[in-house]
């Protein structure tokens, strides 16, 4: 008989060795970038769940929240490229569900930020966007409510509008929380959408 190979460890564990080696990728794509160059921050935000696809999401008149939400922490690196207004980055989520859903869910997105210059009003910090994926400890019930079934482990993107609170990095932030199957990139049709507010601050 073949001898039995104990189970692999759940990948999410790999997490911050992957969030690690972006860090160093997109290091190495700005090399004048140095240390005290590089933006670190920590925030915290809540989120409401709607039932909404990403196709009605942003109509107030079709907007339907539902009775789930979430918090989490959100700590995120971020370099400038060559053109200071423009930075890249990574950021690691961790958010906990609550009400019609109970679970826990990682987040590993990519982001690429923003930051325009005068004249635009002084309390407009940024416009960010993030890419990645996003992995619950198990099938969201609002997922599976609204299609049928879904999955762990998601594509995810996030849109993002922050307001500069003080000149020392805090900020407020909207965000819209998506995850989906990525136009067929995963077999399961399936995904939600979140909006949520957030207080982020530099250091």
């Amino acid at each position: 008989m073949p001898p039995v190979l104990p189970p692999a460890p759940p990948w999410h564990q790999y997490l911050p060795a992957v969030a690690a080696v972006l860090t160093a990728a997109l290091l190495a794509i700005t090399p004048a970038t140095t240390a005290a160059e590089m933006r670190r921050s920590v925030g915290l935000a809540a989120g409401q769940m709607t039932t909404n696809g990403i196709d009605e999401v942003f109509r107030p008149d079709k907007t339907d929240f539902t009775d789930a939400g979430f918090g989490g922490i959100i700590v995120a690196w971020e370099v400038p490229l060559d053109d200071p207004r423009w930075h890249v980055g990574v950021e690691v989520q961790a958010n906990q569900h609550f009400g019609r859903n109970d679970h826990q869910e990682i987040v590993l997105p990519v982001t690429v930020r923003y930051r325009p210059d005068r004249p635009w009003p002084r309390v407009i910090d940024s416009f960010a966007f993030g890419f990645g994926l996003s992995h619950a400890s198990e099938t969201p019930k609002t997922e599976i409510a609204r299609r049928g079934e879904s999955q762990r482990t998601l594509i995810y993107f996030s849109l993002e509008t922050a307001f500069a609170l003080d000149d020392d990095g805090s900020a407020l932030f909207l965000r819209l929380h998506h995850r989906s199957d990525g136009y067929g990139l995963l077999a399961t049709d399936s995904g939600s959408n979140a909006f949520a507010i957030g207080l982020r601050r530099a250091f």
